[in-house]
């Protein structure tokens, strides 16, 4: 597949309307998050449900990068990677002209569906096009442009908001949608369909977007309404009904065989889950820190963890490429130890803490990020067989947004057992630094659990190399 996909000298800008999809997807996330203050103030609404749009955004973007792997076998990468810049350029201007926080709230869910799109199908077609020993690189540059849109996304947003209006934000997202939609539909003018013939399971897609619906819903308005928590677990129960489904369905949306034949799959969605989850934890309380406890301006936030994201964008790449020279999972579990360090060493966080001691850890959990993600797709996706690669690489999006709702669900645990419904303020900063370290303590733990199991995997490795050596 990988010769017909796109004619050689063509293949380098195929590779970059990919980076600049990656690119575009958490520049959206990021960008847009550091301006809801200023949306809120604008539509006189409280920060409370203004919080909502971030998660319509996680609900649109977790399901549909679920569903998107299926639909793009259905009906081709190329087409759903259009689609994907196509819906992102239409909720762009929709946004830019917002009268009220309802309509903003529509257009921002269906932008989640854009983005899925992109992250799901920019990784398959990625994995399609490259040959298997320099899938590490290629993966660790994609990587390396999702942490540069993260990181510019806050000193984007808030210079925009600050010296224009929030509005000029969306028309400036604007200009990398067009562009990498032009490069993309030039580059790669062949279609493929891994599954031609096949019917989409309509109702396996209801259950599971009721499902992610339920979680997301009580995960996004239980630090309102503490009463909607009940909603979290029968969401759970509606996805277990829907796994059920799944194994009992002639053309299912998840082929539930990939979880049980491919443990690095099963293993590398858990611990993508978990780091992500506890990455999104690290900045939000990592802005609070420093705006309600250190009493930084938003700027130098923005600086501060953009620290933290030089050294994932300098790394990735790297960690990529060695991927390609040694097995991954090595790799995976050193991302793990620095990423659980530098969580044990914020959670100790307090109102004198050092300026050197606060960088040492932003740079300890910029350089763990790196290493760990291009590592842990290059392991997750290795055993995968070509005709559910677009399944699986949507999977992995998926992953990183259920991560980020299971963080809310534990920093809105927190923060309502600490402070309860209090604001931050200089009497209940004790409260916020122990709901701070109850959360990092606890995603820690976790880490350690996914260190553990990629331990006794790439034993299992070492194990078998050690037997293929000659005597």
């Amino acid at each position: 597949m990988p010769a017909e996909c796109a004619p050689p000298e063509k293949v380098f800008w195929v590779y970059v309307s990919l980076w600049i999809a990656n690119f575009f997807s958490p520049l959206l996330y990021s960008g847009v998050t550091t301006i809801l203050p200023s949306v809120a103030s604008d539509f006189n609404t409280s920060a409370a449900t203004i919080s909502l749009i971030v998660m319509l955004f996680a609900y649109s973007q977790g399901y549909f990068g679920a569903i998107g792997g299926r639909l793009s076998d259905l009906f081709g990468l190329r087409r759903m990677l259009t689609l994907g810049f196509i819906i992102c350029f239409i909720t762009l201007i929709g946004l830019f002209f917002s009268p009220n926080f309802f309509v903003l709230s529509i257009f921002r869910l269906f932008q989640g569906i854009g983005t899925a799109l992109l992250i799901s199908t920019s990784t398959a077609i990625a994995v399609n096009i490259t040959p298997l020993y320099k899938r590490g690189s290629i993966l660790g540059i994609m990587t390396s442009a999702s942490y540069l849109g993260a990181s510019l996304g806050p000193i984007i947003g808030g210079a925009i908001a600050t010296f224009l209006t929030w509005r000029y934000l969306f028309l400036f997202l604007l200009i990398p949608n067009i562009l990498g939609l032009i490069l993309f539909r030039n580059a790669l003018r062949l279609e493929w369909c891994t599954l031609d013939g096949e019917q989409f399971d309509t109702k396996g897609a209801v259950m599971l977007g009721l499902g992610t619906g339920a979680i997301s819903l009580g995960a996004g308005l239980m630090s309102i309404y503490f009463s909607l928590i009940w909603l979290v677990p029968f969401g759970f129960v509606l996805l277990a009904f829907f796994v059920y489904m799944q194994k009992h369905t002639k053309y299912p949306i998840i082929n539930i065989d990939l979880f049980t034949k491919a443990k690095s799959f099963t293993l590398g969605l858990i611990a993508m889950m978990v780091n992500f989850g506890a990455t999104t934890a690290f900045i939000y309380y990592s802005t609070m820190y420093f705006q309600q406890v250190r009493n930084f301006t938003p700027l130098m936030t923005g600086f501060f963890l953009l620290f933290k994201s030089a050294a994932q964008f300098g790394i990735a790449p790297f960690s990529g490429r060695l991927a390609d020279k040694i097995h991954p999972e090595y790799i995976v579990i050193a991302g793990l130890i620095l990423c659980t360090a530098s969580l044990v060493g914020t959670a100790y966080l307090d109102q004198h803490s050092s300026i050197y001691y606060i960088y040492a850890t932003l740079f300890i959990s910029g350089i763990g990020i790196a290493i760990f993600h291009s590592p842990c797709t290059v392991s997750s996706l290795r055993d995968i067989p070509s005709k559910d690669m677009s399944v699986a690489s949507s999977l992995t999006a998926t992953a990183r947004s259920m991560g980020i709702l299971g963080s809310q669900i534990i920093v809105s645990l927190a923060i309502s057992h600490y402070l309860g419904k209090q604001t931050v303020n200089p009497e209940t900063i004790p409260a916020f630094l122990q709901s701070m370290k109850f959360s990092f303590l606890f995603m820690s733990g976790v880490n350690i659990i996914c260190i553990f199991f990629y331990c006794k995997l790439a034993y299992k490795i070492y194990k078998n190399d050690r037997m293929d050596i000659p005597s």
